[in-house]
């Protein structure tokens, strides 16, 4: 197992990976990871990440 840079991945879920291709720019509208979802009784394990996608940000958020 590598730490390839983790800290700095952004992962997509399955519709924004998609949509990043032509033709179905529209895609992102149908993502629904736009939170994390904790693994049940439990305080730092994910179930699943939200979506790394640019589009989901909220201005301002990730910025120095």
């Amino acid at each position: 197992m590598s730490a390839r840079g983790t800290a700095t991945a952004r992962t997509l879920s399955a519709e924004c990976t998609v949509a990043q291709r032509a033709g179905y720019e529209d895609l992102h509208g149908a993502c629904r990871q736009l939170r994390d979802v904790p693994l049940p009784h439990s305080t730092r394990l994910l179930l699943v990440r939200r979506c790394g996608c640019d589009c989901h940000r909220p201005s301002g958020e990730g910025e120095s």
